[in-house]
């Protein structure tokens, strides 16, 4: 077993031997030569038989998805095995499963209230001003509009992912209707189908980000530039500061 993987090359290696070492196991369990799988998966044989071996990485995502049709694999599990976080993966399947309307025990499986995404934009904020239930809470070195109805000042919010929207330039305030716009640097992007997951690092925090449709790869953004973020003080979850965590 390999543990204490500390470069990204290294890193890279030990997800592409995991996602092939995968795949060949599944084709010879359900009893299909390298060359029948590549053909069904519509997918060169030559370079099917190097991502087995390790020395290709994983295929993108709808070569993924048909993998794991051919070979009764959890698309879940295939990608987690490419590299990409599980946390990610269950958020991004909630919101496309979500997007496509399937049953309500499908997407319960994916509740995003449990997910460890949403639980990395929880943030322990003080309210700065209040107007009624309208208040403005300090985060990093922003300030950010949101929605309690308790007295305390003392708050934990929650930023859904989905919740949040990004464009390349600050937008105008006659043409932007969120209570928060904040500026921030665009750390990691994450391309899965539908959906894209991007990591933004503000003003002395950083937020996960989801994002379903086309506009996120039509903006052709890159890892490091600068963009705005917007937010609903609706969308944004409040609770009371627990005494405890004071």
């Amino acid at each position: 077993m390999l543990t204490n993987v500390n470069t990204g090359d290294t890193l890279a290696c030990v997800t592409k031997v995991r996602f092939g070492e995968m795949v060949r196991r599944a084709r010879l369990r359900v009893g299909l030569s390298l060359r029948e799988l590549a053909s069904q998966a519509e997918m060169d044989y030559t370079r099917l038989s190097r991502i087995e071996h390790g020395s290709r990485p994983a295929p993108g995502l709808g070569e993924i998805r048909m993998l794991a049709d051919l070979l009764g694999l959890d698309m879940v599990d295939l990608l987690v095995a490419a590299g990409t976080p599980r946390e990610v993966m269950e958020h991004l399947l909630w919101a496309e499963r979500l997007q496509h309307t399937e049953t309500a025990s499908d997407i319960e499986a994916y509740n995003p209230d449990s997910t460890p995404l949403l639980a990395k934009n929880t943030f322990s904020v003080t309210v700065q001003d209040r107007d009624g239930a309208l208040c403005r809470v300090s985060l990093g070195g922003e300030e950010l509009a949101v929605f309690s109805f308790a007295t305390e000042t003392a708050l934990v919010i929650a930023i859904p992912p989905e919740a949040v929207v990004i464009h390349c330039d600050q937008p105008k305030p006659e043409s932007c209707t969120a209570d928060s716009v904040f500026p921030a640097r665009v750390k990691k992007i994450r391309r899965l189908g539908q959906v894209t997951n991007l990591v933004l690092a503000a003003n002395g925090f950083e937020l996960n980000t989801l994002h379903t449709g086309k506009r996120i790869e039509c903006m052709n953004l890159k890892e490091g530039e600068a963009v705005f973020a917007s937010v609903q003080a609706t969308t944004i979850r409040t609770t009371p500061k627990k005494e405890e965590e004071r």
